[in-house]
């Protein structure tokens, strides 16, 4: 073999020896340097964030009722006596201020009674006065005096009448409002039933709703309750206050009430329109109202998740339903102030999981 060929097969084994002792150097070391303490451990799993809501048995709460707005006052106006009309200036849906005329019947007959009442009053006065001085000397009877006083009071009542009746040929609006109806054209001849027109009082307005005796009860223990009407084709609402209360006829668990409602002065209300009265209650007690997507059913119980107030493990508590109104599920047992329960993603949790509280 020659020189140069020795010398190449030498540094060919020095190189395939030196790779096999570096290798055989990095495994020694990588197993000297993990110890049975460090071997590596599964990670756990992360906590969940969970959104919460503090619950309080005083709560504001809201209710709608519909009603029909109506006429605070709705009169049929006539004539107290019969007569033919001679004026007539109201017409259908013409509003009319306190004392304003609204009709006149013909009073020539009216005011010839009273003049000859009246000239019939002043001679009855006239002889009484005058037996009232002879009384005292003895020239007249008591009879003939007290025969003399009736005519004369019988005399000032028919001047009286008189005067009435010039009056009842006029028809005043006994209040300002809205003619909503009229019913006979001028110059008709009208009797004491002839219905004339229909007066309304459009200064304020009336709604009336039905509630149960049971959420009446109930809005009366809030603190402040806020009651206003939401009618088509007005933008804003508009505030109500109480002025009656009845029982139904038809069941006694029901209550009628009548509210008051101060009309817009720009723009004129119809009566026969329907109404959504709201019903804002706050400090509502006697139970807790929950978003209904926060109590879940097993079974014929129902649960929701609290949160431990330290440790934030969560505790699957049951409940006790009482109906469900607009706001949610009522609850009225298993909960107490103060606590704080799940309300996202109740359906991806499990009683003692620990989670981290993102309160509402």
């Amino acid at each position: 073999m020659a020189r140069n060929e020795v010398v190449m097969v030498n540094k060919m084994k020095v190189s395939h020896s030196y790779k096999n002792g570096l290798t055989t150097l990095i495994v020694a070391l990588s197993l000297f340097g993990c110890s049975k303490d460090e071997v590596p451990q599964a990670k756990s799993a992360p906590i969940k964030p969970v959104k919460t809501l503090v619950v309080s048995q005083r709560q504001y709460q809201v209710r709608h009722f519909t009603g029909i707005l109506e006429a605070n006052k709705i009169i049929d106006m006539n004539f107290r006596i019969q007569g033919e009309l001679t004026d007539l200036p109201i017409k259908s849906g013409q509003k009319v201020e306190k004392g304003q005329l609204l009709a006149q019947l013909d009073s020539s007959q009216q005011l010839i009674n009273k003049k000859s009442s009246k000239a019939s009053l002043k001679q009855a006065k006239a002889e009484y006065e005058r037996a009232l001085s002879l009384i005292n000397k003895k020239a007249i009877s008591q009879a003939n005096l007290d025969a003399l006083e009736s005519q004369y009071i019988s005399a000032q009542a028919a001047f009286e009448r008189s005067v009435k009746d010039v009056e009842y040929t006029s028809l005043l609006a006994p209040f300002s409002g809205i003619v909503s109806q009229r019913y006979i054209d001028n110059f008709s001849k009208v009797t004491s039933s002839t219905k004339i027109l229909t007066l309304q009082d459009v200064e304020q307005y009336k709604i009336t709703i039905t509630v149960p005796q049971s959420q009446f009860v109930k809005i009366q223990t809030a603190d402040a309750v806020k009651l206003s009407a939401e009618i088509e084709g007005f933008s804003q609402s508009f505030p109500l206050k109480v002025d009656e209360l009845s029982v139904s006829q038809q069941s006694s668990q029901q209550l009628h009430v009548t509210l008051v409602l101060q009309p817009p002065s720009e723009r004129r209300l119809f009566t026969g329109t329907s109404v959504k009265v709201k019903a804002e209650a706050l400090g509502v007690s006697n139970g807790m109202v929950l978003p209904s997507h926060t109590v879940l059913s097993d079974g014929d119980e129902h649960y929701v998740f609290v949160v431990h107030p330290t440790s934030n493990i969560l505790e699957k508590r049951i409940v006790r339903v009482d109906g469900v109104s607009e706001q949610g599920i009522n609850i009225v047992d298993g909960l107490s102030d103060g606590e704080r329960i799940v309300i996202a993603g109740v359906s991806l949790v499990h009683d003692g999981q620990q989670v981290r509280v993102e309160a509402k």
